[in-house]
């Protein structure tokens, strides 16, 4: 440790010696400012070169290293010519010149090793300037001729190139430290690198002088030299000065588009990124906040490809013109919904590609949404009626043989009972607990979808049909035979299920689900409960249905629509006081078709509003041509009701009849006042302005009608069919009848019972308080006719004998009426 101190010790006072003895110190000055200045010339390109990309880099290190390996060179000669041997020396100019290409070339080495991306090569980098300053030392040195021999110490070398090592790394070690302003710090480490390589160099140097050695000819003299040293120096100087003063305007300028360009970036909605060979180089805080990173820490060097895979390299969608949509990997593997646009062209003079992102995940979301809500019931969740088809088309579409498609369709029963008892929000909830019955039954491939009002229907692929279709049907059939807890109360309801099996069945979605609908219907009618499979004479009454549809829509115009009349009495004087305007449909094939089976086509295609006109024209012109005041009752359908003329087509009717408007009398069911009573009172109201009565028909069969007396003054009430046949053999009956009589007596208004047709049920009536009555014992419906000798022209005189009735028109309409059948009492309806 001691001798190691000795020699250090020992080498600086040799070094010393040499500056002191062997030296100018003068020049020696001159030569340490002019390699300060082309160190500091050096650093500042180097600082520009450091904010150039990669391919900009390549022309300015040729610069930087001709600056600074020519700084070191004139700074060599400088202070050779500062050096002082006692004896006649000269240079050799080829390996002067070579001397230069030396220093220059060492120099770009170390400069290129400086900026290199490979950690290995910048940390090699100040070794490697240093030994390029010992080399063009050495080659600069063998330039020199003198008239002595020269020697040197190694030793003296090699200690003076590891510290110019240690020196230069010091230097470079400053310089990432990024100086902003005059890099005079690092400037000097590489300065004292190279004068330490010199003049440590210099000291190790020995010249003997050798008698007969002379100097070749054709070498530079010390003033030629000093002139070349000068103007090159002043080259150096003035290449670097002007290129660092340019590359600084550019780069101020650079800075400040830089800048506005950020400022302009971050100002924008969108999330906006730089690419350079699809590594993103720059991006604002919108960019990196989409992406899940930390926008003021960004990553560096993160390729494209990492945020959106799909879309790495050269694709279609990044030729195209416009936006378009990709999905977005955030840093926590989230994928976001973006649209995106590329545009390719030059930012800062250098071409790049600009990317252009908008998240729309909410746009998404709520498209999505609004998908699903056009494409499920908004109350259950359940497919709606849309979806369905959708849903089966797809599931016929995969169809085969050996893998079927089952169509379950499902009512509620009793569900309008528990809307008109409890009110819709019961209703409601009634429906979704529904729904989660019929999904707990379900199995993962099947799909519900609720069709409007309790209907739902149930596409099911595949299995071993129709076992399968069964087995779920009696699953949901169990299910909601369980009393149901909602909204507080417990309610009891049941479904009935008809099933259709493709391609058994049906051919096509549309035939299918008519034939599940068909076997629902059969359901409903063999005691609700229950399920039933299609079956063929369903088809035949699919093929008459579909008929009768189709004929029915010419039936008026063809002439084979027509009017009956059933006579209705005052019960305590046995007097016809008015008819009750019957339709009927007499088809050219067929023959006569019961009501109660074309008014639903009617009602369900459509006709039901022109037929009902012209049923009421066609009734108040009968009625103006009696010569007696009887009364007209007319029926309204809910359709009728609902269009927005109807008061004007019935005042119409009774001016074009010039019909008496308290003659006629208007019929609707308490189920019309149940979907829209606002709506329906009100056109009821505006109807009886005209003068006209308003009678309640087929009372008792619902569950709201009491309600409605109270807002709304009915003239009449009709006691519905099904209470009188039972009358004098029920207890039940005979109660409701006695309540609604009481009631209408109570309200005032006057009570009328249909359906009567024996003397013992007009007798109980009589006892009761009705009004009036209705039935086959009074007359059938017939053509008005067969009325007109015995009622409409003859004036009819109070009965002489009450109860045991009634005058000879009624006679006559007994006789008439015996042996009525059950099937011409339904017919009558």
């Amino acid at each position: 440790m001691i001798l190691s101190v000795r020699l250090l010790g020992g080498a600086v006072l040799r070094v010393l010696s040499c500056l002191t003895t062997e030296h100018d110190l003068g020049l020696v000055i001159v030569a340490g400012l002019v390699c300060l200045l082309s160190m500091v010339t050096a650093f500042l390109l180097a600082a520009q070169i450091g904010e150039m990309r990669a391919r900009q880099r390549r022309r300015w290190l040729a610069a930087l290293g001709f600056v600074s390996g020519g700084g070191i060179w004139a700074t060599h000669f400088i202070a050779m010519l500062a050096y002082q041997p006692h004896l006649p020396t000269a240079y050799d100019p080829l390996r002067t010149v070579l001397s230069v290409g030396v220093g220059v070339a060492a120099s770009t080495l170390a400069w290129r090793a400086f900026f290199a991306k490979r950690a290995i090569w910048r940390l090699a980098a100040p070794a490697v300037f240093a030994i390029g300053v010992a080399a063009m030392h050495k080659t600069g040195m063998t330039a020199l001729q003198t008239t002595g021999r020269i020697t040197y110490d190694g030793t003296m070398i090699a200690a003076s190139v590891a510290v110019g090592v240690v020196l230069s790394y010091a230097g470079f070690h400053i310089a990432k430290l990024r100086w902003r302003r005059i890099p005079i710090l690092p400037a000097l480490g590489l300065v004292l690198a190279i004068c330490a390589i010199h003049f440590g160099a210099m000291a190790a140097v020995t010249i003997y002088p050798e008698a007969g050695r002379t100097i070749d000819p054709g070498t530079i003299e010390s003033g030629t030299l000093a002139l070349l040293i000068a103007t090159l120096a002043a080259a150096i100087l003035g290449v670097g000065l002007v290129t660092a003063m340019a590359e600084a305007r550019i780069a101020r300028h650079t800075r400040h588009e830089t800048d506005r360009l950020k400022s302009f970036s971050e100002s924008a909605l969108e999330a906006l990124a730089i690419l350079e060979n699809d590594v993103i180089v720059d991006a604002n805080t919108t960019f990196w906040g989409l992406a899940g990173y930390d926008p003021v820490h960004p990553p560096e060097g993160m390729n494209l490809a990492e945020l959106l895979p799909d879309l790495a390299g050269d694709t279609p969608q990044r030729r195209g013109p416009g936006f378009f949509n990709a999905r977005l990997r955030a840093r926590d593997g989230e994928r976001i919904d973006v649209e995106m646009a590329f545009r390719r062209g030059q930012l800062l003079g250098v071409d790049r590609d600009l990317v252009v992102l908008r998240d729309v995940s909410e746009q998404t979301a709520a498209a999505a949404r609004i998908a699903h809500l056009a494409a499920h019931d908004p109350l259950t969740g359940a497919a709606n009626r849309l979806s369905l088809s959708h849903l089966l088309a797809d599931a016929l579409s995969r169809s085969t043989e050996q893998a079927p498609v089952a169509l379950l369709c499902l009512d509620l029963d009793r569900f309008k009972a528990v809307n008109d008892i409890h009110g819709h929000g019961t209703g409601d909830a009634l429906l979704v607990e529904v729904t989660r019955r019929i999904r707990e039954c379900m199995t993962g491939n099947e799909a519900l979808a609720r069709l409007g009002g309790d209907e739902f229907a149930i596409v099911q692929p595949g299995g071993d049909q129709p076992h399968r279709a069964a087995s779920l049907a009696l699953r949901i059939l169990d299910a909601l035979a369980v009393p149901m807890q909602v909204a507080g109360r417990s309610i009891r309801t049941g479904a009935s299920i008809g099933i259709a099996i493709h391609p058994d069945h049906a051919a096509t979605a549309e035939e299918l689900h008519t034939k599940a609908d068909l076997a629902l219907y059969r359901a409903k009618a063999h005691g609700r409960g229950t399920m039933r499979f299609f079956d063929a004479t369903m088809d035949a009454q699919l093929v008459r249905r579909l008929e009768l549809e189709h004929d029915l829509q010419f039936a008026l115009q063809r002439g084979e629509l027509s009017l009956v009349y059933q006579p209705f009495a005052c019960l305590v004087t046995g007097a016809v006081i008015g008819f009750e305007a019957l339709l009927r449909w007499t088809h050219p094939q067929h023959g006569e078709i019961p009501p109660a089976e074309f008014i639903p086509l009617a009602e369900d295609g459509g006709m039901i509003v022109p037929i009902g006109e012209w049923v009421l024209r066609s009734a108040c012109r009968e009625a103006g041509r009696w010569r007696q005041p009887l009364r007209l009752s007319v029926n309204l359908s809910p359709a009728q009701i609902a269009q927005a003329d109807i008061t004007e087509v019935i005042a119409s009717a009774l001016a074009d009849a010039k019909l008496d408007p308290r003659r006629l009398d208007l019929e609707v069911t308490e189920g019309l006042l149940v979907g829209d009573p606002d709506g329906t009172l009100a056109a009821l109201r505006r109807i009886k302005t005209l003068g006209v009565g308003i009678a309640m028909d087929d009372f008792g069969t619902g569950f709201s009608s009491l309600a409605y007396f109270r807002v709304f003054p009915f003239d009449e009430v009709k006691i519905d069919r099904s209470f009188i046949e039972q009358v004098t053999v029920s207890r039940e009956s005979l109660a409701i009848v006695r309540a609604v009589i009481g009631l209408g007596k109570g309200l005032g208004m006057s009570i009328i019972a249909e359906g009567v047709e024996t003397e013992a049920q007009m007798q109980l009536l009589l006892a009761e308080g009705c009004d009036k009555i209705q039935g086959f014992l009074v007359g059938r419906p017939r053509p008005i006719g067969d009325y007109r000798r015995n009622v409409l022209i003859q004036p009819q005189a109070p009965a002489a004998n009450p109860p045991g009735w009634v005058g000879d028109w009624a006679r006559l309409a007994l006789h008439q009426n015996t042996a009525v059948q059950p099937a011409a009492r339904s017919a009558a309806a």
